[in-house]
């Protein structure tokens, strides 16, 4: 039995996306998987050039060119236990020789693999090499790990990971959350990552291209266009790691992530020691980027150790970078739950 589905949401055109869909069609022949394209490009040369190439291959073209929608496009076609999200501007291998690990004999407590990941630039090629598993048993501790061992790009996202809670997740994301902001992947691999131990697969490489974010100064345009796209104020930036506390925080609440009372405590508590207190850092730090009375509000939520109350106290925060947002918090956290 197919344990794998890559799927990939596309939307360049067929020369800016033929290395990285060829690529794919490669790995999967070799690695016995399926391989999803979900194309909104509009390109009829990539069409007609990848429509009916391959048997393992499925090959859907969305209603219009919705970024989220392509994404749960080519989501909806997998019917493996295991995928793998993919950009269409990076590339995939599979390594002869190196020991390959059977997706259907992993331990329960184990939610993904993650390749060998080039991280690259057109510029530079590659420039560093990531190979860290995430071992932790308890689920504060993996998020712990995971936050001292990433060095400053989500590249654990393109990993192999069960299929239910990742599709569950999205869902709940799309569904629910109050912006589906572009800036949430962080949020979303720290919620995966609480749900079970990452091992490292060394037969698969997988070149991810920094693109965009790849100078600081195109990482600060493209986030404040992230920000901006979701009707966020242009100070957003300075609440990035609020709005992610509150975003894992809720994500957490969701009974599909197989977590135990005590560890989804663990968790929630160890995401207010990563993402809360390095906001509270940051007001104290930089008073003047924030409104007048935000250092008064950040004091008082440093001083609370109830995480209940401190979720209500931020959600007066998040509200000044959109009206109602605070609100939409209150419901998604709802859905969550529910």
């Amino acid at each position: 039995m197919t344990q794998l589905s890559i799927f990939m949401p596309s939307n360049r055109n067929f020369k800016a996306s033929r290395s990285a869909i060829e690529s794919a069609l490669r790995y999967a022949e070799k690695a016995d998987c399926r391989f999803i394209l979900s194309d909104n490009s509009g390109d009829p040369e990539k069409r007609r050039h990848f429509e009916h190439c391959s048997a393992r291959m499925t090959y859907v073209v969305p209603p219009n060119d919705d970024a989220l929608l392509n994404h749960m496009t080519a989501l909806a076609q997998v019917e493996t236990p295991f995928l793998m999200p993919m950009g269409d501007d990076d590339e995939i291998y599979l390594l002869d020789g190196e020991p390959r690990t059977d997706l259907s004999e992993l331990p329960a407590d184990v939610i993904a693999l993650r390749p060998r990941t080039h991280i690259w630039t057109i510029e530079k090629g590659v420039i560093q090499t990531e190979r860290f598993a995430i071992s932790s048993v308890d689920a504060g501790e993996r998020l712990l790990e995971y936050n001292e061992k990433t060095k400053g790009n989500n590249s654990i996202y393109y990993s192999l990971y069960r299929t239910e809670p990742f599709r569950e997740l999205f869902r709940l994301f799309v569904d629910h959350h109050p912006t589906r902001g572009g800036y949430c992947d962080w949020s979303l691999s720290f919620s995966l990552i609480a749900g079970g131990r990452v091992l490292y697969d060394p037969a698969t490489v997988y070149r991810y291209d920094l693109g965009r974010w790849a100078t600081t100064q195109r990482l600060a345009d493209t986030k404040a266009l992230l920000y901006r796209q979701v009707g966020l104020r242009d100070e957003a930036e300075h609440y990035t790691a609020l709005l992610r506390f509150l975003d894992v925080d809720c994500f957490l609440e969701a009974q599909f992530l197989p977590l135990t009372m005590p560890m989804r405590h663990n968790a929630k508590a160890m995401n207010a020691r990563i993402a809360l207190a390095t906001f509270l850092r940051k007001v104290k730090a930089e008073p003047q980027a924030y409104d007048a009375d935000v250092p008064g509000i950040a004091e008082a939520i440093g001083r609370t150790a109830d995480l209940s109350a401190v979720f209500e106290q931020c959600l007066a925060l998040v509200e000044r970078l959109s009206p109602g947002l605070g609100d939409r918090y209150v419901r998604f956290r709802q859905a969550a739950s529910n």
